[in-house]
């Protein structure tokens, strides 16, 4: 596949995202010839270490991430209603030492389902930014919403 790598892959650990397991998803990069993959479960990192130890046994480079669900920015609450998705990348250890907290934020406490319902806010978003790559998330980020909304 040469330099070509999938940044935005979801295992069956995001519900209703993706039906194959970590390994399973290395498996076929490996077959495929890729060289790294990335791992971006929604809101959690339950797979990461099963992903990280696959991929490094098929020699394929780990990448590990999470789409994290975050609320309207302040400025354009009126714009939506509901909730954008990022897709963050660890750069290396400080960055998944940021995916944990994030993850923690949001998969830490008895009301994780409302708080992942309300998302990430932007400062806690800022908060825990050291050593992440954002993705735009597509037809559900936030910068794909707002440019649409002008």
């Amino acid at each position: 596949m040469g330099g070509f790598t999938h940044l935005h892959v979801h295992s069956h650990l995001t519900l209703l995202g993706g039906t194959a397991s970590p390994e399973e998803l290395v498996a076929r990069a490996a077959a495929e010839g890729f060289s790294a993959l990335a791992l971006t479960d929604t809101n959690a990192l339950y797979g990461a270490v099963s992903f990280d130890r696959a991929c490094r046994a098929a020699g394929i480079r780990p990448l590990l991430g999470m789409v994290a669900t975050v609320a309207p920015p302040a400025a354009h609450v009126g714009l939506a209603v509901s909730t954008g998705r990022l897709v963050l990348l660890a750069t290396g250890p400080a960055g998944y030492r940021s995916l944990c907290r994030l993850s923690t934020l949001l998969q830490a406490q008895p009301e994780r389902e409302t708080l992942a319902a309300r998302g990430l806010s932007w400062p806690e978003l800022a908060a825990h930014s050291e050593g992440l790559v954002c993705l735009a998330g597509g037809r559900q980020g936030w910068i794909e919403r707002l440019w649409r909304a002008g």
